[in-house]
Order: structure tokens, then sequence, then C-alpha cells
């Protein structure tokens, strides 16, 4: 993550949509992608004046640095009126900047949070498959066999039971949790066509651990 300036004054995201002639709402969502393409530092968030409908709005309050990558990627035409803003807040002090007011370096530091904010997009993707095993693993309530943990994982019963040996979780000749293990497992006796038999289900706990798990490796 990109390092904030170490400076005490913030500007607050309703004066940046002021600034550049936005909607405070879409300020905010373009400060959360680029908070989340880690191209700026996580701002942090503080309560407005109760409106008429009697809910309280937020705004971000967001330092020196990354105000200039915030207005480069809204509006990198409004980066002169960023520095007067600056000087003012500050005091009139003589800063030392970069020329913003240049277009072809307010273009570049624009394409540079274009670029980030791509690369997350881009990363997010790849995971989407994978936050969406996890989502569905944290809402289920139940114990269910391997074999349905391997499927929705993506590879066979087979294969995760090995590995799940391979990786000290399950006891080597025997379908049972080693020591440590116990929450991630639950075995219990089953019966068909007369015959007694115990199986090692896996809980909801132990769904989500496997998947983590699976996908470190």
């Amino acid at each position: 993550m990109l390092p904030e300036l170490n400076n005490d004054q913030k500007m607050t995201s309703v004066e940046i949509a002021d600034l550049v002639g936005s909607r405070h709402d879409s300020v905010k969502r373009t400060i959360e992608r680029l908070y989340a393409s880690l191209a700026i530092s996580q701002p942090p968030s503080v309560f407005g004046e109760k409106s008429a409908n009697g809910k309280k709005p937020f705004h971000y309050l967001i330092g020196k640095r990354d105000s200039y990558v915030i207005v480069a990627q809204l509006s990198p035409e409004f980066t002169g009126r960023l520095v007067d803003r600056w000087q003012e807040l500050e005091g009139g002090a003589n800063l030392m900047l970069p020329d913003f007011s240049n277009p072809v370096e307010a273009a570049r530091a624009w394409a540079d949070a274009k670029e980030a904010e791509q690369k997350a997009l881009s990363q997010l993707e790849e995971v989407k498959p994978k936050v969406q095993v996890y989502e569905m693993l944290a809402n289920r309530r139940s114990d269910v066999s391997t074999t349905i943990v391997a499927k929705e994982i993506g590879t066979t019963a087979i294969k995760l039971n090995r590995f799940l040996r391979e990786q000290g979780c399950k006891m080597i000749r025997i379908d049972a949790p080693k020591a440590g293990y116990e929450t991630w497992f639950n075995v219990v006796a089953d019966s068909k066509n007369g015959h007694e038999f115990t199986q090692c289900l896996v809980t909801p706990e132990g769904q989500i651990e496997i998947a983590k798990l699976w996908g470190d490796t």
C-alpha cells in the first residue's frame, strides 16, 4: 500500500467534490476504487451533519498526496484548484509539490491511478470464483461429506483426502481427524444395507478452513 504523506492536514471528500464539480457519492466511489486498487491509503471516514431525512451522511478525510491521485482520476484539469486549496488550508506555506497544474504531469498521475485500478479489477476477476466458494461455505450450517467439499473446490474426494493426510489434518490409515483438527470433522456412525460404518463428515468450520488451505497451496 502506498504511504500517506506525514502531515496532519486533511481535506474532506465533500471539498474534493466541490472542487471538481462532481457528485459527492461519485467521488466516494472513486476513493473506494482507488483504495481497493492500492493507489491510495485507506482514508478514515466521519459522519457529517444529520440531513432532513434524519440520516447522517459520511465523508472521507483525505491527505495531501492522495488528494492529487483522486483529482487526477476524476478531473485532471482541476489540479490547479487543488493546489490553491491546499495553500489555503496550510496558510499559504511554500509547498514542495510537483507541478500538478502541468497537464502532462496530471495526465501521468491519472494514467498511474487508472493502471492500478485496472490491475486490481483483473485480480478481482481471478479470485472471484474462490470468493464465491468462501461466501457459500460461510453461509452453510450443516456437516457434509468430503465428496461435496471436493466438488466445490474443484477436485475429487480421493485427491482431497490424500491432501488432508499430507497436510496432517487426517490420520493416515483411518478416516478420522488428527489432534488439533477435531473441530473440522465430525465422525458419525451410519448404516447401509444392514452394515454399520463410520463416516468422517466435514463441519461448517472445516469446510471454510479446508477451502483456504487448498487455495493456499
